[in-house]
Formats: C-alpha cells, sequence, structure tokens
C-alpha cells in the first residue's frame, strides 16, 4: 500500500492546481469566455489608481474611461501609463467583434483591448464585478465577446407610469450584466376594458375619466399624452443619453394599430369600425381604422415628432403592431408602409410578429427589420426565418412576467421560471423547432418582458421599487444566457447567489423599513418631494395627510386639525405604509383617489 502514496500525493497537487486555477477565473455575469489563469498576485485597486487611455483615443472611449475611473473614484488621464494603471485602448485585427474584449491582469496593471469603445466598456463591467464581489481581480487573461447582438428586455412603463429614476435604475441593472437593449413600451391601455362598471360600447370607454390608456411622451397632439405622468421631451433625450454612456440602447415604442387606446381618444373619427369577430365590441374603442387615408398619415406623423426632434435617436424603432382583430390585408398593408416608412428616416424598424395570425396576400417588406417572436399562434419562427425575417426571441411561454405581488411563477404570472430559463432556455429555443433550422445569422438575440396589465383597475400597487429585484435577477439570467450560448458550468443556485449579493449595489434590493418624522401644520406646499414620492401635510384631492406615489395620489383617513401643529411620521415596511400623529398610529390603510380597491401595496419610496 505504501508504494502508491506518492502517485496518491501528485494525483491530489494535480487536482488542487486544478481546483486553484478553476478559482481564479472572475465570477461574472455573464461568464467570461475564455479565460487563462496568470501567476502572481492579484491586482487590487487602490486611490493611486488611473483609468488611462492613449493621448489619441476617440472620444467616445475617453467618455466610458472617465465613468470607470468616476465608479472607481480615482483619476482618469490620458498619456502613457505607469504602474498600477487601468489601461483602455482600441486595437484593430484582433476578432473580438463589435462588442467583444480583452482583459491582461498582473499584479501591478490591467490592460483592455477592444476594437470599438463600447467593447472597451464591457471589459470595465467585468472588472467591475470582480471588484465588486471580491475586491480583486484575479491575474489572468480573459478574452469574452457575445454570441448574440441583441441581449434585452422589454419593459411597459405605456399601462402603468413609472418614475424616469426608476427607468434609470433599470439602465444601471442592464448595464452591471451587459444587457444592451432596453425596449420601453411608451402607449397602451388596459387589456380588461368591459370590466369597467357601467361601460357598454366603445364609446364609453372614450369618455370615461381617468383614461384607461397611457401615453407616456409630451406630445404637440391634444389629448394623446397622460395627464398623470409623461416624461418630457427633454427627459426622454437625457434618458437615451444617459443610457448610451452605458453601453444600452433604448428602444422607444408606440404600440399601433392596436393598443392604441390614447390614439383613437386623440382623433375618435379614427376608430375603427368593422367587426373584431369572437373579441369583445369594445376592443374597437384601443383599434385604429386602418380603411381611413387618415388613420396612418396620423400614426406616422406621431412618429415623425419624435423622430425629427431626435428624441428617438436610436437606430431602432419599435412600431408594435400586436394583437390587432381587423382585416388580415389591411393590416399587413398598414404594417408594410409604416416599416417602410421608419425606414425611410434612417432607422431600423421593430414589430411584433404577427403575420402566421393574419395571414395574406399583401407583402410586408423584410430587408432591414427586426421581428419579435413572441407567440407561437400569431407567428411561427420558422416561417419568419423562412420569409427572411431577423428575429427576436421573446416567446411569452419562458419569458413574460405580468406582476401582481402574488408570487406566483410561469408564463404571463407574478415572476418567471428563471430556474428553467437558466438551464434550459436560449435564443435558439422554441417548442417543437430544432435548433439548427433556425440559422444563427437569422437570430439577433432574445429578450424577457414585464408587462403591467394589472393596471388601472387592476393596480395592486406595486411601485418601481418593488420591482427591481426580479428585474435584476431576470436580466441577470437573460443576459448569461444570450452573451454565450449553452449551459453554463455553475450551477442556478450558484449563479443566483451571485445575482443576490449584486442587489443591494445596484439599488434593486427590496425596500427596508423606512421613516420620515415632519413637524407641521396644514399647509399646502409638499413636505417631501422626489420624481417617485410626494408627501402632503393636505393632499390637493381632499385636504388630508398623504402622498403622490407615481402618477396617483393616496389619502390616509386624517386631517390636521386647523391652526394645530403636530409631527407627522410616515412609515414604510413590507409593502405597507403607515401614518402616526405625535407617535400614535393614525388613518388607516392608505386610499388610492382612482381604482382604490385593487390597491394592497403601499411601499414609500424614500
Amino acid at each position: 500500500m505504501k508504494k502508491y502514496i506518492p502517485l496518491i500525493a501528485f494525483a491530489a497537487a494535480a487536482l488542487a492546481a486544478i481546483d486553484t486555477a478553476f478559482a481564479a477565473k472572475p465570477s461574472t455575469v455573464p461568464t467570461i469566455r475564455e479565460w487563462t489563469d496568470g501567476t502572481g498576485a492579484a491586482y487590487k485597486p487602490s486611490p493611486s489608481t488611473r483609468v488611462v487611455t492613449p493621448a489619441d483615443s476617440r472620444a467616445s472611449l475617453v467618455v466610458y474611461a472617465r465613468d470607470f475611473a468616476e465608479e472607481l473614484g480615482v483619476r482618469h488621464c490620458a498619456g502613457e501609463p505607469r504602474a498600477g494603471d487601468i489601461v483602455m485602448e482600441l486595437v484593430e485585427g484582433e476578432s473580438f467583434g463589435r462588442e467583444g474584449y480583452s482583459i491582461e491582469s498582473t499584479a501591478d496593471s490591467i490592460r483592455i483591448r477592444a476594437e470599438t469603445a463600447v467593447g472597451a466598456y464591457w471589459a470595465t463591467r467585468t472588472l467591475k464585478q470582480s471588484f465588486d464581489r471580491t475586491g480583486e481581480f484575479p491575474a489572468g487573461t480573459a478574452k469574452d465577446f457575445p454570441d448574440y447582438p441583441v441581449r434585452g428586455f422589454m419593459f411597459d412603463c405605456g399601462r402603468k407610469p413609472f418614475a424616469l429614476s426608476t427607468l434609470k435604475k433599470i439602465v444601471d441593472i442592464c448595464s452591471y450584466y451587459k444587457m444592451n437593449d432596453l425596449q420601453l413600451h411608451l402607449s397602451d391601455n388596459y387589456i380588461w376594458l368591459h370590466n369597467y362598471p357601467g361601460v357598454k360600447n366603445a364609446q364609453d370607454i372614450l369618455s370615461f375619466n381617468p383614461t384607461a390608456g397611457g401615453f407616456r411622451l409630451e406630445s404637440k397632439v391634444r389629448n394623446l399624452a397622460s395627464t398623470d405622468l409623461f416624461y418630457t421631451k427633454a427627459e426622454f433625450r437625457e434618458l437615451v443619453s444617459y443610457a448610451r454612456r452605458k453601453g444600452v440602447k433604448i428602444v422607444p415604442e408606440l404600440d399601433v394599430p392596436g393598443h392604441a387606446l390614447q390614439f383613437v381618444r386623440a382623433r375618435p373619427d379614427l376608430m375603427y369600425k368593422g367587426s373584431v369577430g369572437r373579441h369583445r365590441d369594445l376592443e374597437r374603442a384601443a383599434m385604429l381604422d386602418l380603411s381611413n387615408p387618415g388613420t396612418f398619415d396620423f400614426v406616422a406623423s406621431v412618429f415623425d415628432e419624435y423622430i425629427d426632434s431626435g428624441v428617438f435617436a436610436n437606430n431602432v424603432i419599435h412600431i408594435g403592431t400586436d394583437e390587432y382583430y381587423g382585416d388580415p390585408e389591411s393590416y399587413r398593408a398598414f404594417t408594410d408602409r409604416l416599416l417602410r416608412h421608419i425606414k425611410s428616416k434612417g432607422k431600423t424598424p421593430r414589430f411584433w410578429g404577427s403575420l402566421s395570425m393574419k395571414k395574406g396576400n399583401t407583402p410586408v417588406v423584410v430587408d432591414g427589420t427586426e421581428m419579435h417572436i413572441w407567440s407561437l399562434d400569431w407567428q411561427k419562427p420558422l416561417e419568419a426565418v423562412n420569409a427572411g425575417y431577423k428575429i427576436i426571441n421573446i416567446l411569452d411561454r419562458w419569458t413574460y412576467v405580468v406582476p401582481n405581488g402574488r408570487g406566483n411563477i410561469g408564463c404571463y404570472c407574478d415572476d418567471i421560471d428563471t430556474k428553467a430559463m437558466y438551464e434550459n432556455w436560449g435564443p435558439r429555443v422554441f417548442p417543437g423547432v430544432a435548433p439548427s433550422n433556425l440559422p444563427k445569422d437569422r437570430v439577433l438575440g432574445a429578450a424577457w418582458a414585464m408587462w403591467n396589465d394589472n393596471s388601472f383597475l387592476t393596480d395592486p400597487g406595486l411601485c418601481g421599487r418593488d420591482l427591481l429585484a426580479r428585474i435584476a435577477k431576470n436580466c441577470a439570467v437573460v443576459s448569461e444566457r444570450t452573451w454565450l450560448e449553452g449551459k453554463s458550468a455553475r450551477t442556478y443556485d450558484e449563479f443566483l447567489s451571485l445575482v443576490k449579493g449584486d442587489l443591494k449595489r445596484l439599488g434593486a434590493e427590496d425596500p427596508a423599513p423606512v421613516s420620515k418624522t415632519f413637524k407641521t401644520a396644514k399647509v399646502k406646499k409638499p413636505l417631501y418631494r422626489t420624481d417617485e414620492l410626494t408627501l402632503w401635510a393636505s393632499s390637493p384631492v381632499n385636504g388630508k395627510v398623504g402622498f403622490r406615489r407615481e402618477g396617483a395620489e393616496y389619502t390616509f383617513d386624517y386631517e390636521i386639525p386647523y391652526g394645530k401643529t403636530v409631527e407627522l411620521t410616515f412609515e414604510s415596511a413590507n409593502r405597507k405604509a403607515t401614518l402616526k400623529v405625535d407617535g400614535v398610529p393614525v388613518g388607516g390603510t392608505p386610499r388610492r383617489e382612482h381604482f382604490p380597491d385593487s390597491c394592497r401595496y403601499f411601499t414609500l419610496p424614500f
């Protein structure tokens, strides 16, 4: 037995060496494609660290370098590097592709190389994650690039309003995980229009106040923009610019010719007048009449308002086109014409694939377009690919979330099954379709979607802060499966532990208990104001103590007596809001001004 001891010892040492090499690979989301272990100590940033770019660097690289230096709390400078620096440079001929990069790391330097500025920026996300988690980056060499150019998240802020700061937090989350495509669904309407009491026909929906539709951009068209919350053109331009500095492309979506209640409210003469088949006739209130020559001109003018003014500054614009119940030929002709119109503006149009459902003889332009595959009933992926379309996988049965607060998991539920997605999903995964039948040059990538169908009459009261944790988790999973196609060596639990550790630094963890106290009489001016939350000693709704949160007004059943000064304490914990007056709870559960019956959650996003 003794004669085998040296062999066993040798094997144990070899296994230890293998384990050490594997452990040295940085734990990042998404996983680094190629890693070669180096020798020596890891690189640790210090107050003397500099982020250095060559003197003749492109402006875009300098912007990314400056932002990275600011994140690290160090200086950026241009010129020759020295020991301890992080160097970012652009090179040619390295086969990195548009978003790829390499990182060479030793104990006293890090060098980033990329062919584009955005590739170099993704390298800084790899470093940032490693610094955040361990305080260092191991010695070695990384070579990394994505399998797919579209790694996306679609967020419905059309039905339910969200503060601009919430959108910026979502940008930060996407950027952290190298998610480069944030589609903002800016217009839509309540799904279950028939639930409104006293509503008998489509015309009743148009006259209903408050409206059952949302359009979240400032507009020169009367009655088009929502009155509860919209983003000014200046704010949206700034959001696009903010996202671009973080490697994220904002893709704006205005949904037509269905899901178009606000368009119809602005132009009632353009309401669809035909049959909606098996669907309720009330649906006509949210459908445009494609037989009316004025419809296309109106829709095109709305898109032009934002394209021509530079509000829609990026190259991709989404035109909607889902769930229209009118005539197929009219639908196909309208879709074709709008796609061509967006292309004529120098933009790439994206749309919800619906041509399998809306079969007809009218051709719909293929070249220069992007199609979402969201429902196998509405669009078969093979039909789209065989017709020549470039597709994005956002299939509902895997990727659709409709927050309700109940914690149920699955398609159209409170959250998606991220474990199943992590282990079995990918951009070319469609039921009944072999991935080999979907050429990689026709699959642009994949995305997931958060639909706020639970809005208006059925809004449970979840605010942006309540949604950020699941947004971060789901973005991380989609990033992992789209950056590097195929299964990871990490288990789902190992992956999830990494992401949970990220939530606090991303500002995405579930809201902690918090309170604010004010000594006040009954005054009309706000006690506290951000774009997410306003606190009132005397609400403009009814004079009671209350708050405004993401476009909606809430009041407690308490009014400060005239001429009296009290101490108001607003407490928020476990998605509940409590009011105390001079230390005593009063006012009960807050009541939302409109649609109070469905509201269950009252997080105060201080």
